[in-house]
């Protein structure tokens, strides 16, 4: 699964009012990516600013590759607002093999392929910002910089300050969905064991440090004693699956 966020800059409206979305133009884009595999998991966490380097016809292909590389795509109002802004951006920089960004851009609401936690913790009605969730739930998020203050950094050349940013909003919509699914499916298998691996991950990597907050946020707390019981019982399981296997076998050479 991948988890994502873009930061914008857009023109003022005279009224004070948000800008429509095609006024957007992208500037950073933070990714979380998730993988569950043999029983572990693994995460790959990044953010890219167009002052890195980078340009906005990287963006939109660092969005695409990883969109088409990955089941589920996640993440906060994207349905709505980041999806979209990307593929106007898209064509605006004629990049027009964005495949996997259009299909999710296009995905219907409904069909699971796209999960839009603002649709799903708002069950398709009024939708409430991302920071009012966290806050709930006890996932760091907007810890030094918010959305507004995005373009006078950018002006300002302060990239660094809005990578960490966007990645952090990344990270933090990553676990929001982690707490989705568990309270969906009513497993807390579902949130405690990724967010434990996550604070492992976050741990093993120097270059995450600024991402500490979500080693010792209240979710991230009440996660790792809990995992680490669950990590007891699923080895258990395995450990018990494979002598019951062996044993039929020898079951089987004997009779």
């Amino acid at each position: 699964m991948l988890a994502y966020d873009i930061e914008t800059i857009a023109p003022q409206q005279e009224d004070g009012s948000f800008p429509p979305w095609p006024l957007h133009r992208p500037v950073a884009i933070g990714f979380a990516a998730a993988a569950y595999r043999e029983g572990s998991w693994s995460f790959d966490i990044e953010a890219l600013v167009i002052k890195d380097g980078a340009d906005e016809a990287d963006l939109i292909r660092a969005a695409d590759t990883r969109m088409a590389t990955v089941s589920l795509v996640t993440g906060y109002n994207s349905a709505q607002f980041d999806a979209l802004v990307l593929r106007l951006a898209a064509q605006r920089c004629r990049v027009w093999d964005a495949k996997a960004l259009g299909n999710h851009a296009g995905a219907h609401r409904y069909s699971g392929e796209h999960a839009d936690l603002a649709d799903l913790y708002g069950s398709y009605g009024r939708k409430v910002g991302l920071a009012q969730l966290c806050d709930a739930v006890g996932i760091p998020v907007k810890t030094d910089v918010g959305g507004g203050d995005v373009g006078g950094l950018w002006e300002a050349g302060e990239t660094e300050r809005i990578r960490r940013y966007v990645m952090e909003d990344a990270v933090a919509t990553l676990c929001l969905y982690f707490a989705w699914t568990a309270g969906r499916a009513g497993d807390e298998a579902l949130v405690t064991r990724p967010m434990a691996a996550l604070a492992r991950h976050i741990e093993c990597s120097p270059d995450l440090s600024h991402l500490q907050t979500f080693i010792d946020c209240a979710l991230m707390r009440w996660c790792r004693p809990r995992a680490l019981k669950a990590d007891v019982a699923a080895s258990l399981e395995r450990v018990t699956a494979r002598l019951r296997r062996e044993q039929e076998e020898r079951t089987f050479k004997m009779s």
